[in-house]
């Protein structure tokens, strides 16, 4: 995969050199340090449930009914009359 070999030996020989295990670079001999592999996103789902109210619109409608019952109301009425009698007959 890489062009340059990269052994132990190779590392161990330079370690004072300035490819050293500790240095900077951090490569081995001119090896370049492994790359990480980045997998794919693992999604964790936890379900929850929150309650929200929704209106729910119930129409009412209020009606008044009128209900005419009669009643008898006596309103008393006066007639004058005249009666011409004689004197003497009453």
């Amino acid at each position: 995969m890489f062009p340059q070999q990269c052994g132990m030996n190779h590392c161990q020989n330079d370690m004072n050199g300035p490819n050293t295990m500790n240095s900077a670079s951090n490569n081995c001999n001119g090896c370049p340090r492994p790359q990480p592999v980045v997998a794919p996103k693992k999604v964790c789902v936890s379900n929850q449930v929150t309650p929200v109210a929704q209106p729910v619109i119930c129409p009412i409608e209020c009606r008044r009914v009128n209900h005419c019952m009669y009643y008898p109301v006596y309103y008393p009425q006066f007639e004058q009359t005249f009666m011409n009698v004689p004197f003497n007959q009453f």
